[in-house]
């Protein structure tokens, strides 16, 4: 039986505290004058909500998403994601970090269309291995990540280390992962800032995705 749109949401992590982007909130980074995040909420238009994960509720919104206060702000990442799946009532969410420019759209697609086939989380593999981010995390999962969090355990790569890993559906994201950007610092923003000047504000020949130099 295909799941209900509504069983899934958008999920932003942002609560990072961008000491690596010179103190500035990753949330609110920009490319071609729109916030990253905005980007990815495009890619993914065939959710009906999304949320932001934040340490601290922003002034500024982005787009109409709804926040997520992290119950677990010291934990990175897996902290972030297992608030969202004990507070949001939807059954699973699709997460991407706010840092993360270049999602495919029809990746995206093929990955939501796994999820209403199974209702099991979705990941890529490469031949690096599985890769925890773009990915749909689901309810089912929060035993795992609650034990990782009593262990101490929040690498997000122990996930599919896991008896449980082996129910969850991976997908080819070879090609996705050449596509993807990470904005880990302010050097790596600035850089895209001046391939994108010497560009122009865009070109009406597609989004982040179709820029050929990827920052993995």
């Amino acid at each position: 039986m295909e799941a209900k749109r509504s069983e899934i949401a958008g999920y932003i992590l942002a609560g990072g505290k961008g000491r690596r982007m010179g103190g500035c909130q990753k949330l609110y980074l920009r490319w071609q004058g729109r916030y990253v995040a905005c980007w990815t909420m495009d890619a993914l238009d065939m959710l009906d909500v999304w949320y932001l994960s934040v340490a601290q509720i922003p002034e500024e919104p982005v787009g109409e998403a709804g926040w997520i206060r992290d119950l677990f702000p010291d934990l990175g990442p897996l902290g972030g994601i297992l608030s969202g799946l004990l507070l949001c009532p939807e059954k699973a969410l699709f997460v991407v970090p706010c840092d993360l420019l270049g999602l495919d759209g029809e990746m995206a697609q093929k990955m939501m269309e796994e999820y209403h086939r199974t209702g099991r989380p979705v990941f890529l593999r490469t031949k690096e291995g599985v890769e925890p981010f773009p990915g749909i995390y689901t309810k089912e999962m929060i035993p795992v990540m609650e034990r990782q969090r009593r262990e101490g355990n929040y690498r997000m790569k122990r996930l599919f280390e896991t008896d449980e890993a082996e129910t969850y559906s991976f997908l080819d994201g070879t090609m996705q992962m050449k596509t993807l950007i990470n904005l880990n610092t302010e050097a790596e923003y600035e850089r895209l800032q001046r391939r994108n000047d010497g560009s122009g504000e865009g070109n009406g020949k597609g989004g982040p995705g179709t820029h050929p130099e990827s920052g993995r």
